[in-house]
């Protein structure tokens, strides 16, 4: 992705959103990847697990809502923020939603201590 950018980060799991368009999962976060016309892939956004906000939930069956703070450039305020992304399936949405909690247990527990008390 951008010509390893993102290499740093360990992958987890991902998921087709539609023909050019993936969910990403790694260990500290997710990606919204889109692939280009000549197979280049670009990250369109991405959170970290901290920036959470809401526990990710499915709402209509097969969309996967994130909450998250939005990076803003005032250091005064972060606003909320969320995505939908469409899964075809419920099943696909459900099986990102699964991959996604066994990310995020697999955290270290320092990390996870800072997701519970950004969530409060």
């Amino acid at each position: 992705i951008e010509n390893g950018r993102f290499a740093k980060y360990r992958y987890f799991a991902h998921a087709k959103v539609n023909d050019s368009d993936f969910f990403m999962i790694t260990k500290r976060g997710i990606f919204f990847v889109t692939k280009g016309t000549f197979g280049q892939l670009t990250c369109e956004w991405q959170y970290l697990f901290e920036e959470f906000t809401k526990e990710p939930m499915i709402i209509e069956d097969r969309r996967l809502r994130i909450e998250a703070k939005e990076r803003v450039k005032s250091v005064f305020h972060a606003k909320e923020f969320g995505k939908i992304i469409n899964f075809k399936t419920p099943e696909i949405a459900k099986w990102v939603l699964d991959k996604l909690e066994d990310a995020r247990d697999s955290l270290p527990k320092l990390h996870r201590e800072e997701q519970n008390r950004n969530q409060v």
